[in-house]
């Protein structure tokens, strides 16, 4: 599950009136942070789950958080969090890790660090949520909030598909296939949690397109620049949705609870 760098700095985005031609300015980025201390979250947890008889026993996953129905039903629901922190095996820290460290980086650069923090936790708790209700198989990992970084990248190369050209519609074309064949994957693999991935994801592509940037073109006075770009996205559009995925999270909770509870 990886990406290449996005390589569209430079990329023609609007046309100077003065001149009538393309110009060329820099896409806005920000310094990653959240990427980073998720990473040494799983591996910390990780660790201590080895040290305290290993991550692939079923009494340590559930003493660490993961996702438990019967548990959930009783009123843990903390559970459909901290489970987007746990993993089942050294391979399966190890896949999530490169995922996020692909992924993370790339949407936090383009995104900042608030949207990326909230777009993180509300695609895994969209993962957890829907697995919780559709599944009851004991489950973790932080599929759920990758798939969910993965449909905040199409969302954005959707956007921005013409102002890339080609090398953004490549992009775009390598996420969605990226999206399709781990989709694909988890449907065919006994027992990975689809239905976590299929939840992140569709959080993914909500907040995504919510929280993605809306460039707008800012002119210099002078008359070869430089100009700029300012990141003026709508943020009661961004609550909104926010608010709304969180509302219908707590709705299939409440679902799941009198599903699994009988």
């Amino acid at each position: 599950m990886s990406l290449s760098s996005v390589e569209t700095a430079g990329q023609p985005l609007a046309e100077a009136p003065s001149s009538g031609h393309a110009v060329r300015v820099p896409l806005p980025g920000h310094q990653p942070l959240w990427t980073f201390l998720f990473l040494g979250a799983n591996v910390l947890v990780w660790l201590a789950m080895t040290a305290m008889g290993g991550s692939e026993n079923a009494a340590v996953l559930v003493w660490f958080g993961a996702k438990y129905n019967p548990l959930i039903v009783q009123g843990q629901y903390w559970r459909l969090l901290t489970a987007c922190f746990v993993h089942i095996g050294i391979m399966h820290l190890a896949f999530n890790s490169y995922a996020l460290f692909s992924f993370g980086l790339e949407v936090e650069r383009r995104f900042g660090r608030s949207r990326f923090l909230a777009l993180y936790i509300l695609s895994g708790l969209a993962g957890s949520v829907l697995s919780f209700v559709g599944s009851t198989r004991l489950s973790a990992g932080a599929s759920g909030a990758i798939f969910g970084l993965v449909g905040a990248m199409v969302a954005y190369f959707a956007t921005y598909r013409e102002e890339f050209g080609q090398g953004g519609k490549r992009q775009l074309r390598s996420v969605l296939l990226v999206a399709g064949y781990n989709l694909i994957w988890g449907f065919i693999t006994p027992g990975i949690d689809y239905l976590g991935h299929i939840g992140g994801l569709l959080g993914g592509l909500a907040l995504g397109w919510a929280y993605c940037p809306r460039y707008q073109l800012i002119y210099s006075a002078l008359p070869d620049g430089p100009h700029t770009l300012m990141d003026r996205f709508p943020r009661a559009r961004a609550w909104a949705v926010s608010l709304g995925l969180a509302g219908l999270l707590v709705v299939l909770t409440y679902l799941g609870v009198r599903i699994q509870g009988g």
